[in-house]
């Protein structure tokens, strides 16, 4: 994969993490890791899906957003 595919996926990712969770501010840092922070909350791994079930888990869990 070339690094342009590579950073459309990444962008095509971002979009849908951000529609999916409102309120966050999500990101992908030099390091590959996916990152997302919403007040004093911050959530840091290197793979995206374990971002996506950490954030659900927040929002289970009922933090205030």
């Amino acid at each position: 994969m070339s690094i342009q595919q590579a950073a459309w996926r990444d962008a095509d990712t971002l979009s849908e993490l951000a529609a999916e969770f409102t309120g966050w501010r999500i990101g992908r840092g030099g390091s590959g890791q996916w990152w997302a922070v919403r007040g004093n909350d911050l959530v840091r791994t290197p793979c995206v899906e374990e971002l996506r079930l950490r954030l659900q888990e927040l929002i289970a869990a009922g933090a205030p957003g």
